[in-house]
């Protein structure tokens, strides 16, 4: 019956409509919102970097037997997400809405990075720098989420963050096909590369609004 439980309360959280924000920000209460900016700027680039890394090494080793055609027609479990994609869409969009999406989108990954670094850690001929890249891109992602919460706060005091969508990708990423299996992670690494693409793309060009009136 716990566990039952849990799963009810598991399920009900995975599919909340909108969760306030509400986050300890004696860590930054210091820090003016440009600061705030640069942080959250610096991290953005950095994992994007690091996924780029590791989407590149997956495919080189393990999805080469995958049709690269194949490998890039999966729909992201972040698509339905509705982003801007470009720059005029972009400056065209909220502040608060912008950074709710940036929410979403860090908060969509925090599943699928889970058992991603699960799964890396149990690829055989898998190199332990591998793991180590998604283990520290997970960690990022939690840090980074932390601090886009905190400029919205700054810039939308009392606003509500707004649905995330569900990952159900666990089966594939589980399968005992290897091709399912490699196929889903590198539709992983691609969808998770080009999120981290978005969230610090979006960063800097809200900065540039914020803090510089869209004068950079």
């Amino acid at each position: 019956m716990l566990q039952l439980l849990l799963v009810s309360n598991l399920l009900l959280w995975e599919y909340v409509v909108s969760v306030p924000v509400c986050l300890d920000i004696e860590e930054y209460n210091k820090l003016t919102i440009e600061e705030l900016f640069d942080r959250a700027i610096i991290k953005a680039q950095y994992t994007s970097n690091l996924t780029r890394q590791m989407s590149e090494e997956f495919d080189e080793n393990f999805a080469k037997s995958l049709g690269y055609k194949d490998r890039n027609s999966s729909t992201c479990h972040t698509a339905s997400l509705a982003t801007p994609e470009n720059i005029e869409q972009i400056q065209q969009t909220q502040l608060d809405d912008l950074l709710k999406v940036m929410i979403s989108i860090s908060r969509a990954w925090y599943h699928p990075l889970e058992h991603l670094v699960n799964a890396v850690a149990a690829l055989k001929g898998a190199f332990e720098t591998m793991w180590l890249k998604v283990k520290e891109v997970e960690e990022k992602n939690q840090e980074l989420l932390k601090e886009i919460k905190e400029i919205l706060v700054r810039v939308h005091p009392g606003a509500e963050e707004n649905v995330y969508p569900a990952w159900m990708g666990l089966a594939e990423v589980r399968s005992a096909n290897e091709d399912t299996h490699h196929f889903a992670l590198s539709n992983l690494f691609r969808c998770l590369h080009s999120d981290t693409v978005k969230v610090a793309t979006y960063l800097e060009i809200l900065k540039c609004r914020v803090i510089h009136n869209n004068n950079c």
